[in-house]
């Protein structure tokens, strides 16, 4: 008997939850036949059910609401303001006394008033504001059609416990899984063991994904305890709330659930009572009458966003500014430079409210901050926006569970720590060349892509002896929940992987600095750093008056620097690129059939002039071309010319910052930040090197050939023409500044500066060991290419 009636409690507190919703719709239209039977079949099943159970009060009040509910969906009654109340008392009344059976206390109280005010005429019943627990037994849907029960999937309820306990165990099952399979690398391949232990692995990952969804609710049973909540406080306030709710089939991890329901609740009872306005208020401002409360929730990848919005009266910064220099929160001078982003973030601090007047909703400063930490707390970020008079919204981000964890695991001081994902921007090896420091008084400011952030050294934090100085070690940039980032340095990242996250011991987490402790696959603990906690440790206010400083600094010495003019345009391969102003003759338009990219290299006609054509990157025309042209600029350096392909102008600007050098020579000399943006500058001395050619007459390097064999003089000329050069046969009279000619056939060098040697087979030939095929096209050009921009022979 006691394990029925603990199955009756459960279940109807799964139907109260679900039938929240659908009171708050049917007080909104009275006429929908279909949620109006749905509350009937509710209080029919707990009539039935109190006979069973000897629970004589309980009956009675069901069946009173039963006769009322029935004279409605017979016609004879119409269901108005004062009954659709009446009801609701009565619901919140069975819930009270579920409770209290839950408990094993004794029903107390009288329900004549209750009972007597769903008669017609009678005085309105006052409901009682409660927001029921989410229970965590999963039962069959007993609102459903007997047909649509029979198709249902059959369900068990389990104590929650023993979901926690087995999922303890299958994750110290993965923990052993992936120290077995460290010890199977180190030990090299064992072809009878490494079968097994695949499936093996490919059964514990489907146990433990079931046993994860196990513990995964529909994120519904905690939105459908909100209507009810909404509806409670607007009456209360006088107000007319619509709630809409979107994404009720998202599913979150039960624990989570229960988290993030109070800060939820929070956020919904301030937008109710700080955010939406009277009535009277909304129409004097144009606004309908009733205010609107949307709450959503949507998946992305291995995380929860859930938005709740309203369009209420929004955040006025400048009165939460002016609180918090009131409360020393923040000084006068901060505040003035503070955008309005950041004054709106100040709802956060602890003891900050701008409510005129206490009331027992809210107004005592004590929440938003609390909320804040709540949401961190389960490794999750919260987000305001805010428009003055339009609404404001409030975005959470929250990990699916809270057991396993992506994270990063670094290394300080031969220690091993563990750093939660979602807070990871980019890792930056400090040693490179495109990191600056600077030191401003005693902090410590690191220069990331054009953006200086506070930078910590981990071993200094955490009171450990580090190998390496925050300068020679590597970065980890990380993102707080409200958007600021610092820079914390690491001797060494280890690894990236999903850790099992378990609570620490209280003395430890009271330190700030940890979130929680888990076991790498040897079996070794490693704790989670708290970044939130980590960033207390930095004064980001003083961080971002010392960047100010700096900022201002480095400002000055770029108006000392003399500034280099360039053209921005969009390479054809699609990449923002820049070059150098004082090389561009004009920009060209040239049609495709201007341009030809047979023989040595790319050429196009313009004028009476063909000159070389860079830029392509082994692009056809065609494929670049709009509206059948290619778009060029034509650049020289005052002896030669030659052309650059682009695809589009962006426009004209200087190089203001330093230019990372690119590691290898080619068409790019380095990286620098134009506009903010990365932009790629185009190197005009490789250009020159590589495909300018003199356009005086006579200036073309020479180049010797044996003219009297036919393949020479058929195949070879063409191609070194094409590459540029003059050419001379071996008899001819004059200096030639290279010559080619056949190993086999040659027994001395040509009469020339630089021989380039060909060979008649593709294997390499031992008495010339760098000679070329003769046939290998783009060995000969670029032989060709390098002797004319004076490479090593």
């Amino acid at each position: 008997m006691d394990e029925l009636l603990a199955d009756f409690v459960a279940e109807t507190r799964e139907m109260l939850e679900k039938l929240g919703g659908e009171l708050v719709a049917w007080e909104a239209d009275p006429t929908e036949s279909e949620r109006l039977d749905a509350i009937f079949r509710f209080v029919h099943t707990v009539k039935g059910n109190c006979g069973f159970f000897d629970l004589p009060q309980l009956a009675e009040l069901s069946h009173a609401a039963e006769d009322a509910l029935a004279d409605c969906r017979s016609g004879e009654r119409q269901a108005d303001e004062k009954l659709v109340s009446a009801v609701l008392a009565i619901v919140d009344r069975i819930s009270a006394m579920i409770d209290a059976i839950d408990a094993g206390e004794e029903i107390e109280g009288d329900d004549d008033a209750l009972i007597d005010a769903l008669a017609p005429g009678a005085t309105e019943a006052e409901p009682v504001i409660c927001v029921e627990e989410v229970r965590d037994a999963v039962v069959a849907d007993q609102d459903k059609p007997a047909a649509k029960q029979a198709a249902a999937a059959r369900s068990i309820r389990l104590p929650v416990d023993l979901l926690d306990r087995v999922m303890s165990g299958v994750s110290d099952m993965v923990l052993a899984r992936n120290d077995l399979s460290r010890r199977l690398r180190e030990s090299g391949a064992q072809p009878t063991i490494d079968g097994p232990f695949e499936r093996l692995s490919a059964i514990l990952a489907d146990v433990r994904d079931a046993i994860t969804r196990m513990r995964m609710q529909r994120i519904e049973t905690l939105f459908s305890s909100f209507p009810r909540l909404v509806r409670d406080l607007a009456h209360e306030l006088g107000k007319q709330v619509t709630v809409d709710l979107e994404g009720g089939e998202v599913e979150l991890d039960r624990e989570m659930i229960e988290m993030i329901r109070d800060p939820l609740t929070h956020i919904i009872r301030n937008a109710i009572d700080h955010g939406i306005e009277a009535p009277a208020e909304r129409l004097a401002k144009g606004k309908r009458e009733s205010g609107m409360l949307r709450i959503s929730a949507r998946q992305a990848g291995n995380r929860i966003s859930i938005a709740i919005e309203d369009d209420g009266k929004g955040i006025d910064g400048a009165r939460v500014l002016e609180k918090a220099i009131e409360k020393g929160i923040v000084s006068a001078s901060e505040g003035a430079r503070y955008s309005t982003t950041q004054r709106q973030r100040l709802i956060f601090e602890p003891g900050l409210s701008t409510a005129t007047e206490v009331s027992g909703i809210s107004g005592r400063g004590v929440g938003m901050d609390v909320v804040r930490a709540n949401i961190e707390r389960v490794g999750g970020s919260i987000e305001v926006e805010s428009d003055p008079g339009e609404g404001t919204r409030i975005f959470l981000r929250l990990p699916l569970t809270l057991s396993i964890i992506p994270a990063l695991t670094v290394e300080t001081g031969g220690q091993r720590f563990a750093i939660p994902r979602s807070a990871v921007v980019e890792l930056v090896s400090g040693r490179r060349d495109n990191v600056d420091f600077a030191r401003v008084g005693d902090s410590l400011l690191a220069e990331l892509r054009g953006r200086r952030v506070a930078c910590l050294r981990l071993a200094d934090v955490l009171g450990v002896e580090g190998e390496k100085a925050a300068e020679d070690g590597t970065l980890v940039l990380l993102r707080l929940p409200g958007g600021d980032l610092f820079a914390i340095s690491v001797d060494q990242i280890l690894d990236h992987e999903e850790l099992v996250v378990k609570p620490i011991a209280p003395a430890v987490m009271a330190t700030g600095l940890y979130a929680g402790t888990t076991l790498l696959d040897d079996g070794s603990p490693v704790l989670l750093l708290d970044i939130a906690g980590l960033a207390r440790g930095v004064d980001l206010e003083a961080e971002a008056r010392h960047r100010e400083e700096y900022e201002a600094r480095q400002e000055e010495q770029r108006a000392e620097k003399p500034r280099e003019p360039v053209l921005l345009f969009v390479g054809v391969d699609g990449r923002r690129r820049a070059i150098r102003m004082e090389i561009v003759c004009r920009i060209e338009s040239v049609p495709v059939s201007a341009i030809d990219v047979s023989g040595g290299g790319a050429q196009v006609v313009l004028g009476e002039d063909i000159l070389p054509l860079a830029g392509l990157g082994g692009a056809e025309p065609e494929s670049v071309a709009k509206n059948g042209r290619v778009g060029l600029f034509r650049v020289g350096d005052g002896r030669t010319e030659l052309t650059y392909a682009f695809s589009e102008m962006i426009d004209t600007a200087q190089i203001e910052h330093q230019i990372i050098t690119s590691e290898s020579t080619g068409e790019i000399e380095g990286l620098t930040l134009i506009g903010g943006e990365p932009t790629e500058l185009v190197d005009a001395h490789w250009l020159f090197a590589r495909h300018a050619r003199s356009t005086a007459t006579g200036e073309s390097p020479v180049c010797r050939l044996p003219l009297d064999d036919a393949w020479a003089r058929q195949l070879l000329r063409p191609l070194v023409e094409a590459a540029g050069y003059r050419v001379i046969g071996e008899d001819d009279e004059g200096e030639a500044s290279i010559a080619l000619a056949a190993v086999e056939n040659g027994e001395g060098a040509p009469r020339a500066g630089r021989v380039i040697w060909l060979r008649e087979t593709p294997e390499a030939n031992e008495n010339a060991p760098h000679s070329i095929y003769r046939y290998d096209r783009a060995g000969l050009l670029a032989a060709l290419g390098d002797a004319r921009s004076g490479g090593e022979a």
